[in-house]
C-alpha cells in the first residue's frame, strides 16, 4: 500500500488563492476581492471551528518551493516509551513534553517529521492495567505521530486492542513484516507495508519491522503472536522482505525510511546486508546514541526508551543533486522545566488518566522499613499466600524490578515494583501467580530446585500430605524444565498477576493498621496483634 501525503498549511493555501487571484486579470478588482474574501472564509472557518484538522494530511507540512536548491528535514524520534505517560507530581506528564519538543522544532523547520519506533505498552501507568490497555491507545492516537511502527509489547493486551491501535485517525501505522490472512468484516488492520509522504520537496518512503514474539521463560521464537489466531503472522526474513521493498520503491523517492522495532543489533545486520535504506529510526533495545552509526550507506538513529531522552536528526537534502548533502543529531533530555509542555496534550492525557488518580497517586499501605528488590519479592511471596489462600508461594526476585524506601505506597508505587510483561501476548505476565497442588516431597523437591527464590510457607513439610502452591509462571507452565518433571497433580489454575496480590494484600493489613511488611505467622496472629494494639 502507498500512501502519498501532500501537507499544505492553512497559510500557504492563502497565499496560494491570492497568488491566483492576483495574476487572473478578468476578475474585476473588487469583484476578486469579495471572491477571494470568501474563499479564505470557507477555509478558516471550519478549521478555527475545529482547531485545525490535524487528521488532514495536506495540512502538515508546506508545499514545495520550486526555486530551492535545498531543503531541511527534522526527525523527531521516540521509541520504547512503554507507558510513562503519568504527569510527576505537580508538572506535566513526560509525553507531554515530548510534543511540546515537537512543536518546537516545526517553529524551527516546518518540514519536520514525528515518528515512534514502537513498544508504547505495558511497565507504565497504571491507567494502563486498569483500563486493559485503552488509556495508552487514546494517549498514542491524541501524540499525533506522524508515523510509527508497532512493537512486541504492543500485542500485550490481545489482537482487537492490537487493531484498535492500529487504526490511528493522523499517524501512519507500519508493520511490514506482518500479515492478516482472511477478510473477516470489522477485524482488518489498520496498518500498512509501505507508505510514501511528500515533505516539501522531498519525497520519503517508509516502512517498519516488528520483532519477533516472546515465551513466558523470555525467549524469542518463531511463529504467531496469538497462539488463538494464527490468522496473524509475523515473517522475520527482514533482509528478504527489504530487498523486495528497495526493489519495488526506491527509485520512486528521495530517501527510504526504516522504522524499525527490531533492536541495534538487528539493524545493524539489516544496514550490512542491504543497499538502498538511507536512515533506519530505531528502538527496542533501549539503546541511547549521543550520536548516529553509519553502515555503509545508512544512518542508524536509537533515542533511548521510556520518553526520557528525545532524537533529533536534521538532513540537509540537495534538490538538484537528489542526495543528502548533510546531517546533524542532537539527543534532548525530557526533564521538567528543560523541555518545553504542550498544553493541549498535557490536558488530554490528564483528561483519559482521571479515572484513575486514586491508583496513581493514593497509598494504600506503608512499609516500616526500606525493601531491597528481594526484600519484595519475600513480601509478595506471603501475599500471595495470604490472598490466594495457598499453602506456600514462590516468587522469583528479578521480578521485583526494584526495591522500595519506607513510607506510604499507592497501586501506582507496586506495579512499578512488579511490572507485567505479557509473554506471550494477550497473556498473563510473565510474573503472573498459578496455583498448583503437589505433593510435600515435590514442594520439597521444588524448593531444592528453586534456591534463589523467595519462599513463604511451611518450614516442616510432611512430604506425603497435598499441598497448594502459588509458582510463577514459567515454573507452573513448565514445570519438566524447571523441575526435571510434573510436579502438579491438576493441571495448574492462573491466579492472576503478582503486583495484584501485593495490592490485595497491602489492603488487608493496612484495614488492621499494619505495615506491608511487619512480620506474623498468619493473618489471624496479626489480627490479634492488632487488636491487642488497639485496647
Amino acid at each position: 500500500m502507498k500512501t502519498h501525503h501532500d501537507r499544505k498549511p492553512l497559510r500557504c493555501k492563502i497565499i496560494s488563492i491570492l497568488r491566483l487571484f492576483r495574476c487572473r486579470s478578468r476578475y474585476s478588482f473588487l469583484g476578486g476581492c469579495f471572491f477571494c474574501i470568501f474563499i479564505v472564509l470557507f477555509s478558516v472557518i471550519p478549521q478555527v471551528c475545529r482547531g485545525a484538522d490535524k487528521s488532514d494530511p495536506t495540512t502538515r507540512w508546506p508545499t514545495c518551493e520550486t526555486t530551492a536548491a535545498s531543503q531541511q528535514i527534522s526527525f523527531v524520534h521516540v521509541a520504547d516509551t512503554h507507558a510513562r505517560y503519568n504527569p510527576i507530581p505537580g508538572g506535566s506528564s513526560p509525553l507531554a513534553r515530548v510534543r511540546g519538543f515537537v512543536e518546537q522544532v516545526r517553529e524551527e523547520n516546518p518540514y519536520t517529521v514525528f515518528t515512534n519506533a514502537g513498544d508504547d505498552y505495558e511497565k507504565g501507568s497504571i491507567a494502563e492495567e486498569l483500563s486493559q490497555g485503552r488509556t495508552t491507545r487514546q494517549v498514542v492516537q491524541a501524540m499525533q505521530y506522524d508515523v510509527r511502527t508497532i512493537g512486541n509489547h504492543d500485542f500485550a493486551w490481545g489482537l482487537e486492542e492490537l487493531l484498535a491501535f492500529s487504526h490511528d485517525p493522523v499517524a501512519v501505522v507500519l508493520a511490514s513484516n506482518t500479515k492478516m490472512t482472511g477478510n473477516v468484516p470489522g477485524r482488518q488492520p489498520g496498518w500498512v507495508d509501505y507508505a510514501e509522504l511528500t515533505v516539501g520537496c522531498v519525497k520519503i518512503g517508509f516502512f517498519g519491522f516488528v520483532s519477533r514474539p516472546w515465551n513466558e521463560n523470555g525467549e524469542q521464537y518463531d511463529g504467531p503472536f496469538y497462539h488463538r489466531h494464527p490468522e496473524l503472522q509475523t515473517d522475520s526474513r527482514y533482509v528478504a522482505i527489504t530487498n523486495e521493498i528497495i526493489a519495488s520503491h526506491r527509485q520512486e523517492v528521495d530517501l527510504l525510511v526504516l522504522v524499525s522495532h527490531l533492536g541495534i543489533y538487528d539493524d545493524i545486520h539489516l544496514a550490512e546486508q542491504t543497499q538502498g535504506i538511507d536512515i533506519i529510526l530505531g528502538g527496542h533495545t533501549h539503546t541511547t546514541m549521543t550520536k548516529p552509526l553509519r553502515i555503509n550507506e545508512t544512518t542508524i538513529i536509537h533515542a533511548g526508551s521510556h520518553a526520557e531522552t528525545v532524537g533529533r536528526f536534521d538532513l540537509d537534502y540537495n534538490l538538484r543533486e537528489k542526495q543528502i548533502a548533510g546531517s546533524h543529531f542532537a539527543l534532548a533530555s525530557n526533564q521538567e522545566g528543560a523541555m518545553p509542555v504542550d498544553a493541549a496534550t498535557d490536558q488530554e492525557i490528564n483528561k483519559i488518566i482521571s479515572s484513575y488518580q486514586e491508583a496513581i497517586h493514593t497509598d494504600f499501605a506503608r512499609l516500616n522499613t526500606s525493601q531491597s528488590g528481594k526484600g519484595m519479592a519475600l513480601i509478595a511471596a506471603r501475599a500471595a499466600v495470604e490472598t490466594l489462600k495457598s499453602d506456600a508461594a514462590f516468587v522469583n526476585p528479578q521480578s521485583a524490578w526494584q526495591g522500595r524506601s519506607l513510607g506510604g505506597l499507592t497501586a501506582q508505587d507496586v506495579l512499578d515494583i512488579f511490572p507485567v510483561e505479557r509473554e506471550p501476548a494477550g497473556e498473563s505476565g510473565s510474573s503472573s501467580l498459578y496455583l498448583i497442588r503437589e505433593t510435600g516431597a515435590d514442594l520439597l523437591h521444588a524448593r531444592a530446585s528453586l534456591p534463589d527464590f523467595t519462599y513463604w510457607g511451611p518450614e516442616n513439610i510432611n512430604p506425603a500430605m497435598i499441598y497448594t502452591v502459588a509458582l510463577p509462571k514459567a515454573q507452573a507452565l513448565d514445570q519438566k524444565r524447571y523441575f526435571g518433571r510434573e510436579v502438579s497433580v491438576p493441571p495448574p489454575d492462573s491466579a492472576g498477576e503478582l503486583w495484584e496480590a501485593v495490592v490485595a494484600f497491602g489492603r488487608d493489613r493496612n484495614s488492621v493498621n499494619l505495615s506491608l511488611d511487619e512480620r506474623g505467622q498468619d493473618r489471624s496472629r496479626d489480627l490479634i496483634a492488632a487488636l491487642v494494639k488497639g485496647r
